[in-house]
């Protein structure tokens, strides 16, 4: 095939296009989430390749230059869709909010009371009271890799307590 032609030539891109555009679909479904969104990554690929074909010093290396075209449309058309950035629902009240947020801090200074005294005391002085850890380290008379380590052991043994409160993705569970 004769990519040279298609430089600055709408029919004969167009007859690239056709050729390559069931080899995109192909290339596109294992980075997309499906048939459509395939489709549409294999059309955003080739116009950006007729936007960009000017840029192409090799015309050889063609196939391999609109694989790449694909892939970063692919990845577009990801970051477009991603969960993270659809709108959350609004709370229903005020008062639900303020009733979860209260629970939720039951719930967790229940779970801290269950802890050994030594992961308690970091909990408290470091979440509740804002002591940072080179502080709580001089205080207890500890290196601060032993303050670092009993803090991870307590906020995993705090995370597996709070599993299940709170709204889903809410990772905070520190005391307010």
């Amino acid at each position: 095939m004769n990519y040279e032609n298609a430089l600055g030539d709408v029919d004969a891109f167009a007859y690239v296009a056709t050729a390559f555009r069931d080899q995109l679909v192909s290339w596109a479904r294992p980075l997309t989430s499906g048939s459509h969104e395939a489709e549409d990554a294999a059309q955003e690929a080739l116009l950006a390749a007729f936007r960009l074909l000017h840029e192409l010093r090799e015309t050889d290396a063609f196939p391999g230059w609109l694989r790449m075209l694909l892939r970063t449309a692919a990845m577009r058309q990801h970051r477009r869709k991603r969960p993270d950035l659809v709108e959350a629902p609004e709370p229903a009240t005020k008062e639900v909010d303020a009733a979860e947020s209260a629970e939720l801090r039951q719930a967790v200074q229940g779970a801290v009371k269950e802890l050994p005294a030594t992961h308690q005391a970091l909990i408290e002085a470091h979440y509740m009271r804002g002591e940072g850890l080179a502080e709580i380290a001089g205080t207890l008379g500890l290196p601060l890799g032993t303050v670092k380590r009993r803090l991870h052991e307590a906020r995993e043994k705090l995370r597996g307590k709070h599993a299940g409160f709170g709204r889903a993705g809410d990772d905070t569970w520190r005391p307010s």
